[in-house]
């Protein structure tokens, strides 16, 4: 294996070591941990992670002619700076409150449509 796969496969560890700790999105590779991510991340950032999860598979099957550097360091800069700006944790909470709030709307509409039958 080139030393260019070597620094690609470790780049990509790390965008995905992140992806768990910052947005605890869990999988077996980066491509899955960036699709369960989704919206979550801005879409540049979503984008190069593509690219580099794209990467990564070239390199594991040893295919770094097609992969050009500077455009991956590139991809691997806004994937690494956006998620070093978040913080861990925050996009449960903001689930949490997402739920809390589907179930609390959820609530007042069934109570409007019984009081609205007659039945309350």
């Amino acid at each position: 294996m080139s030393a260019i796969a070597i620094i690609i496969l470790q780049k990509a560890h790390r965008i995905s070591e992140l992806l768990e700790e910052r947005l605890g999105v869990k999988g077996p590779s980066l491509e899955v941990r960036i699709g369960r991510a989704g919206r979550t991340l801005p879409a540049e950032a979503r984008q190069a992670g593509w690219r580099i999860a794209l990467a990564e598979r070239k390199a594991k099957l040893g295919d770094v002619a097609g992969i050009d550097e500077y455009s991956f360091d590139d991809d691997y800069r806004t994937c690494l700076r956006h998620l070093q700006t978040m913080q861990p944790g925050l996009p449960h909470v903001r689930t949490a409150l997402q739920s809390g709030v589907t179930a609390v709307l959820s609530v007042l509409m069934l109570y409007i449509g019984l009081s609205f039958a007659g039945l309350i």
